[in-house]
């Protein structure tokens, strides 16, 4: 429970300014120092008061667990209003669950990406927008709305900051924008309990982490990696829903606001299976199902962060079987996303913060949850090997891996501007780490090449054609075998 409120506490005011807007959250520096309001906050203190009428703005208060909404609390609304927003979150109360399931047309919540063209894709007449709209932590059958977007915005700013479990009171300012006005991290008295509601919520979370078995036998694992269709002479995106269902291992989903519903985004979603190696025989059977119903062979299949402007894609992982805590989102960012941006081509930094945020999650309705913060590592089957195969011993071994390079401010400002000097020098402790956990041997043929490629100092190149290399002649998966050069990066 806030492992990391040293850091926050640590922070001046001007910091958590800046913090805040790394990850897309804009604050109020008036108020910022200042806690968050306390529930008994009266009515007339909770709006904001000018003399142009437009200044009246209402506020809100969430309180937060283990990165879930306990309470969201429009301050100073009417019965109405409070009936909307207090309601608990679909997915979001469980810590359990089993059955990792990719969940299409979900994808991409909240504002847009700046910088798309609407005409960079190939019109096919479809009607009005997709109505999706982007997201990032905290929900995943999140409500949608106001509701959904005061929870969300109030998840990430709190693990921002490295709390996980507070108070955060926001201002709207119109247009699905909101402002943080006051954090207020949770911080337990000696001898006392903690008051509720985090007292029934800590006990929860207390009872769902006593029964994971060491090593995490039952952890599940899926995946949803996107990628672009890509008709090269005129540089434009042909959406995947000519050739993909909604459904299916191999399908279609929604993309930036402008692609007007066409669904022009494809993705491979293979079955959820336990183990790494199964989890990539069936995403290379998703491959093939998708290189079968997209007839057209001369279009470009493109992956990675940015592989054209405006267009950002997400390698996004599922887990089952796993407790969703801070510190386990905490360790994926540091041993995972952190390797991944040392590796990723130069454009695929332009996706964040819009995309790609530390820590960014989303809860399933299943009980498990979705890690988003990767770009897509359908860029190369190594490097596709590598990272599923890390993420597994991540999860299951989080416990063991203490370190938190991401914290310190230098290297937060470095992950979100793409420096990768001095998240190169923080990587080798964090290496050994990994290379010291129980499970590395029996993982080591699928991730050292990711390794070597690492201290190589390579980066993929999102520029290239990935349907060959998928599809050409289908790629071993016993990791055994020397990479061959369409393998590499480039």
């Amino acid at each position: 429970m806030n492992e990391g409120l040293n850091l926050f506490l640590q922070l001046a005011p001007e910091q958590i300014m800046r913090r805040l807007r790394r990850c897309g959250i804009e604050a109020d520096p008036g108020a910022i120092g200042r806690p968050a309001r306390r529930k008994d906050a009266r009515e007339s203190h909770t709006y904001s008061h000018g003399q142009d009428p437009a200044s009246y703005r209402q506020h809100y208060r969430v309180v937060i667990f283990n990165l879930a909404v306990l309470e969201c609390q429009p301050l100073g609304a009417g019965a109405a209003m409070n009936a909307a927003f207090l309601g608990p979150v679909r997915g979001e109360g469980g810590y359990g669950g089993a059955g990792a399931r990719s969940n299409s047309g979900d994808r991409n919540r909240g504002a847009g990406i700046s910088g798309h063209d609407e005409n960079s894709y190939e019109s096919t007449g479809a009607g009005s927008d997709s109505g999706n709209s982007y997201g990032g932590v905290g929900g995943g059958s999140e409500m949608r709305g106001v509701a959904g977007a005061v929870r969300v915005t109030a998840v990430r700013a709190l693990y921002s900051l490295g709390l996980d479990s507070g108070e955060v009171e926001l201002r709207a300012m119109g247009g699905r924008r909101y402002v943080v006005t006051g954090i207020t991290p949770l911080m337990p008295v000696p001898g006392k309990p903690l008051p509720e509601p985090y007292r029934a919520a800590s006990r929860e979370l207390a009872r769902s982490l006593a029964l994971e078995q060491p090593g995490r036998a039952g952890l599940l694992m899926g995946m949803d990696p996107e990628f672009l269709l890509l008709r090269e002479s005129t540089g434009r995106v042909v959406p995947a829903s000519r050739y993909l269902p909604m459904d299916g291992v191999a399908g279609c989903d929604a993309g930036p606001p402008g692609t007007r519903g066409v669904f022009p985004v494809a993705e491979l979603r293979p079955a959820p299976r336990g183990e790494p190696r199964a989890l990539l025989a069936q995403l290379m059977s998703a491959a093939r199902e998708a290189d079968r119903l997209i007839a057209d062979r001369s279009l470009r299949w493109r992956a990675g962060g940015m592989p054209l402007r405006g267009w950002a894609l997400g390698g996004h992982l599922h887990f089952s079987g796993v407790t969703l805590c801070a510190p386990l989102l905490r360790a994926l960012d540091n041993y995972l996303a952190l390797p991944m941006l040392l590796l990723e081509d130069i454009r695929a930094a332009a996706r964040r913060p819009r995309y790609g945020v530390l820590g960014d999650f989303r809860r399933q309705p299943h009980g498990g949850f979705e890690y988003r913060t990767l770009p897509s590592f359908l860029v190369s089957p190594v490097i596709a090997k590598g990272a599923v195969c890390l993420a597994h011993l991540i999860v299951s071994h989080y416990e063991e891996l203490p370190l938190r390079p991401l914290d310190r401010e230098k290297l937060h400002a470095a992950f979100y501007s793409g420096d990768k000097q001095p998240l190169r020098e923080a990587w080798p402790p964090l290496e050994a780490q990994l290379r010291a956990l129980g499970g590395y041997a029996a993982a080591a043929s699928y991730i050292d090449p990711l390794l070597r490629s690492l201290a190589a100092q390579q980066t993929w190149d999102e520029s290239r054609d990935i349907r060959g290399l998928w599809c050409g002649s289908a790629p071993s998966v016993s990791g055994t075998r020397p990479a061959r050069p369409e393998d590499t990066f480039q």
